[in-house]
């Protein structure tokens, strides 16, 4: 018990840690945040969901001393909730049966293509959490764009050093706007990388049952994502709000695709001579410009659809 709890304080503190970090302004500090969920879902993957929510307790309560009780709700919602969830889906298994016999043996309750549906899902809810805060305070996009005017201004050092002849005010609205659709985006990554790295963490030390994995052979996001895709896309010709949610949740799943379309990619590749230099060069395009992630995603869809050929990794070496 004192051992689950030293990990959960200690696990805690460090995401609450990366997640303040950002204020920093720093590349070094940005790419740090970027791991900040990885503690939370160490600890969930590894020792349990009740761990992994007294991290996520033991954070918050950190950032209410440390700053505001605000600051320490908004780590909950868009950090350690999200973390935890993702864990507990990942360590969920089920029970099935064994051909003919009456052998019983334990799975992952969710495939890999789920967990990334789930990923998804999650960073469109997260990143709608601004808009909630909106809501619920009784400010529309106007109102916002008003107050964040002078920030604009002062970020860009005087109004006619913004972009594209904008005002303060007309930049700040397009920014309220586009930045749900963004935040989704750059959380699903987040969170899927980091639930990849977490699960590899823990089943390297021995804290979580080893089995084999192959993703860029399994990863599939469901069939059903197309549908929440498309009617995503289809909304986003409706009002302003209702334009910004759709939006935001087109982005999650953009970038799962994309992902999805990534493993195919791998897959396919396996066994070319001239692997590792393709995939490079695919990297690096996706480095210097987007629109590499929009084929990528292209080919996730088409996958979804008509399985595409890939191949399983080659059996581990004889000792």
């Amino acid at each position: 018990m004192l051992f689950k709890a030293a990990i959960a304080l200690g696990a805690g503190l460090a995401s609450a840690l990366l997640f303040f970090i950002p204020v920093k302004g720093t590349t070094a500090a940005m790419l740090l945040a970027f791991v900040g969920p990885l503690p939370i879902m160490i600890a969930g993957l590894g020792f349990g969901t009740i761990t992994s929510i007294a991290a996520t307790l033991a954070g918050a309560a950190a950032l209410a001393v440390a700053l505001t009780p605000a600051f320490a709700l908004f780590f909950i919602l868009t950090l350690g909730l999200p973390a935890t969830l993702l864990a507990r889906l990942a360590s969920a298994r089920r029970d099935v049966v064994v051909g003919e016999s009456d052998e019983t043996i334990s799975i992952p309750a969710y495939s890999k293509g789920q967990m990334l549906a789930w990923v998804a899902t999650l960073s469109c809810l997260i990143a709608l959490v601004p808009l909630t805060v909106m809501a619920m305070r009784g400010m529309d996009v106007d109102e916002t764009a008003r107050q964040l005017a002078p920030a604009i201004r002062a970020f860009f050092r005087g109004e006619s050093n913004i972009p594209y002849a904008m005002s303060a005010r007309e930049f700040a609205r397009m920014a309220v706007l586009a930045f749900p659709a963004m935040f989704a985006a750059s959380s699903t990554l987040m969170l899927a990388f980091n639930l990849w790295i977490a699960a590899k963490v823990a089943r390297t030390s021995g804290v979580m049952e080893r089995e084999d994995s192959d993703i860029p052979f399994e990863l599939r996001l469901p069939r059903d994502s197309l549908f929440v895709l498309f009617a995503a896309i289809a909304a986003c010709t409706l009002g302003e709000m209702p334009r910004a949610i759709a939006s935001t949740l087109a982005a999650a799943f953009l970038t799962a695709y994309a992902l999805h379309g990534l493993a195919v990619v791998h897959g396919f590749l396996r066994g070319n001579p001239v692997r590792g230099a393709l995939l490079f060069g695919l990297y690096a395009l996706i480095a210097m410009m987007a629109w590499p992630l929009l084929l990528t995603a292209a080919i996730g869809m088409f996958d979804s659809l008509i399985p595409l050929t890939r191949h399983r990794a080659p059996p581990p070496a004889a000792a």
